[in-house]
């Protein structure tokens, strides 16, 4: 990879930056040349388009990718590790019910890979997934940079993993920033002139999205940026306030945000 690289975008499927981070790469919030890089290439998920075969599905899902990357201006890279169904974890307590990343056979697989990656650019800035709602995959990905980065002193940040971020409480969210290091601090950039332009980016990914983007996408972008919280804290956790707040954002037309933890 290019030497020159300043930003490192760690995602593990291929369309997590797009949900995370699409506003900010809109606003040129990064240090350039940036590179896009998915791990977990190789998926059987495809639920809009309605495919069968892991090999079409990967296929197209890379093509998804390379033409987000290219309408953003950005660089790409991939691997092509297998998400986690087609390495036999196919019920919800194995992908979102295993809090340990380390005991999956292909973590070591994957760490020596990034290793690789992360150190061909020494002065990049390295750019994680948080691990919020605990995927197994992204799990993985968030132990293995965090680990790098702290054994080669590498400067790392975290996205919030849009949308699974909409179905915690900021409060649990600044926790789980305060576990990985009570140094890290929010920044919150502002995207409400991007939005449209983010949205109509994240329908690149066909496989995955339809006409109705997943409300989470409009709901934890505009509780950041609301200044009295308690109420929708208190009650966040019922999904019937998540829906009448996403009806309330669309209405209004809230200033919307995206978040990462430096």
């Amino acid at each position: 990879m290019d030497t020159n690289i300043k930003t490192i975008l760690i995602s593990p499927h291929s369309d997590d930056i797009a949900y995370s981070l699409g506003g900010a790469l809109l606003k040129n919030y990064f240090e350039k040349p940036v590179v896009l890089v998915t791990v977990f290439m190789r998926s059987s998920f495809s639920p809009r388009l309605k495919l069968i075969d892991p090999e079409e599905i990967t296929r197209i899902r890379r093509l998804e990718d390379i033409e987000f990357t290219k309408k953003i201006g950005i660089r790409y890279e991939s691997f092509h590790f297998p998400e986690a169904p087609l390495r036999g974890k196919t019920s919800y307590e194995d992908i979102f019910g295993n809090s340990d990343p380390f005991s999956d056979p292909i973590y070591e697989d994957v760490y020596h890979s990034l290793l690789k990656l992360i150190k061909s650019s020494p002065d990049a800035v390295v750019v994680s997934p948080m691990s919020l709602g605990n995927n197994i995959d992204h799990l993985i990905i968030f132990e293995a940079c965090s680990s790098i980065c702290q054994e080669n002193n590498i400067k790392i940040s975290y996205y919030e993993d849009v949308p699974y971020a909409s179905l915690l409480t900021l409060e649990q969210i600044k926790n789980k920033a305060f576990k990985i290091s009570p140094r890290l601090k929010p920044c919150s950039i502002d995207i409400t002139s991007m939005l449209h332009g983010k949205l109509a980016n994240l329908k690149i990914y066909k496989t995955q999205i339809g006409r109705k983007i997943p409300k989470g996408v409009f709901t934890h972008a505009a509780r950041i940026g609301i200044d009295s919280k308690g109420l929708i804290e208190t009650h966040w956790n019922n999904n019937l306030l998540r829906k009448c707040f996403y009806y309330y954002v669309c209405i209004r037309k809230k200033q919307v945000y995206e978040r990462i933890w430096e």
